[in-house]
């Protein structure tokens, strides 16, 4: 879309154009226009073809002036193409504020953030640093020609989004039940898009359903319970980086509630037994133990009591170690902050000393009386077969001095020494066995 400077403004540039312009091409422009006007009626079809030539002979763009995108406090460049401009002079013009920017070779605005640059007669650029939004808006390139030639183009400056602070909630603290409104407004251009989203991820209960993110400024939560508790995030975008996002914690107040797995734990004398409690409260309880006659019970060498914090939830743990007849009965976890209290009871019952089945126990020897049975087994054996050997032996050394009356020295070396080498076979595997 163009748009015209209107008639005023025109007839000031045309006649400040035509206090500047000297030159002999211009006057041979308009001697030629007034010799074409008097012969007119003379030759018609010379008229036009001199009215032809007149046009070819007339400064042209070359192209349109591109429209330009820009952030905000980037610099921005506008170009401006003629060709055939001879004597003729290029002017940058502001539409909308119908402000001359430049003339030809100089700079005519007061704004120190516009600069002008040329090439070859033919190229005129208008360079604009730092933009502003104010910057925002259609300029116009034009050539003093009778009539004048223009081109527009549009120079668009968007700014990335922007948290507006003091219009966007902070940290909220709800009593549970009630409502929770939080609002999130961001500046920029376009105009951003916002949203909220938990920022741990998780889905939000909005009024019965579960989503993943909300859309718009505000965020109407109806009957708040403790499971809405936690940080949120107000997420602003509009397509021009970066995107840009706030955090605000909403606390839910509640009394404290009390959970008890197990109310009654057995236990024998002198285990170690461990009792459990959980609860949930906001602002954060004082938890504790007491005895069955109310006693507050403090972690010592009797005692280890323990808990552990999870948001809202914790965690409590009693521990009685070597228990004794006097630490059965009853023992109480309290749970207090400045809504509310609440305790639960646990009943500690004394249990036999469990014992394993007869059937379950087998006397087994101890290692060392294993290998002493294996090595008498052993030895019994060699012995056994020792004496087996002795009366074979005595038998073959009767049997021999039957032979020989007077005997024989050399077989009797031979029998002593197969003794000795059965001896030492025999201690060898007795090793090997054990």
């Amino acid at each position: 879309m163009e748009m015209l400077v209107n008639k005023n403004m025109v007839w000031n540039l045309m006649v400040y154009f035509c206090l500047v312009i000297t030159t002999a091409d211009v006057i041979a422009v308009s001697g030629s226009s007034s010799q074409q006007q008097s012969s007119k009626e003379a030759d018609p079809n010379a008229n036009s073809i001199n009215q032809f030539n007149h046009e070819l002979s007339m400064p042209k763009f070359a192209e349109p002036i591109p429209n330009v995108t820009v952030s905000v406090g980037r610099d921005a460049l506008l170009a401006c193409v003629v060709d055939n401009l001879r004597g003729f002079k290029v002017a940058w013009v502001r539409v909308d504020t119908q402000t001359i920017l430049s003339i030809h070779h100089n700079v005519i605005s007061q704004n120190p953030r516009l600069t002008l640059s040329y090439n070859d007669h033919r190229s005129w650029y208008l360079h604009i640093r730092d933009v502003h939004e104010q910057d925002r808006g259609w300029y116009m390139c034009q050539v003093n020609t009778d009539p004048m030639r223009s081109r527009q183009g549009y120079l668009q400056v968007v700014v990335p989004p922007s948290i507006i602070d003091k219009e966007t909630s902070t940290d909220m603290v709800v009593r549970e039940a009630n409502n929770a409104t939080l609002i999130c407004k961001a500046a920029g251009y376009p105009e951003p898009y916002v949203m909220w989203r938990r920022e741990d991820g998780d889905d939000i209960n909005y009024n019965g359903d579960s989503v993943n993110f909300i859309d718009g400024e505000v965020l109407h939560i109806l009957r708040v319970s403790r499971l809405h508790m936690g940080a949120y995030l107000c997420i602003a975008s509009n397509g021009v980086p970066p995107s840009i996002s706030k955090r605000v914690t909403l606390k839910v107040q509640f009394p404290p509630m009390l959970t008890i797995s197990n109310q009654l734990v057995g236990g024998y004398i002198g285990q170690d037994i461990k009792l459990e409690c959980h609860t949930e409260a906001f602002p954060t309880s004082i938890n504790f133990w007491t005895t069955e006659k109310g006693d507050m019970i403090v972690s010592g060498e009797k005692y280890e009591a323990i808990s552990t914090d999870s948001g809202y939830n914790k965690y409590m743990s009693l521990k009685i170690r070597k228990l004794s007849p006097q630490d059965f009965g009853s023992y109480k976890c309290v749970a207090k902050n400045s809504l509310g209290e609440t305790d639960g009871f646990i009943k500690l019952d004394q249990i036999a000393v469990p014992s394993r089945p007869a059937d379950d126990i087998i006397d087994e020897p101890d290692d060392d009386v294993k290998d002493y049975n294996v090595k008498s087994e052993m030895g019994d054996k060699i012995d056994k077969s020792f004496e087996t050997m002795a009366t074979n032996n005595n038998s073959s050394l009767s049997s021999l001095a039957a032979r020989s009356p007077h005997g024989n020295y050399s077989d009797w070396l031979v029998l002593a020494v197969c003794y000795w080498v059965i001896v030492s076979v025999a201690a060898v595997l007795f090793d090997g066995n054990s």
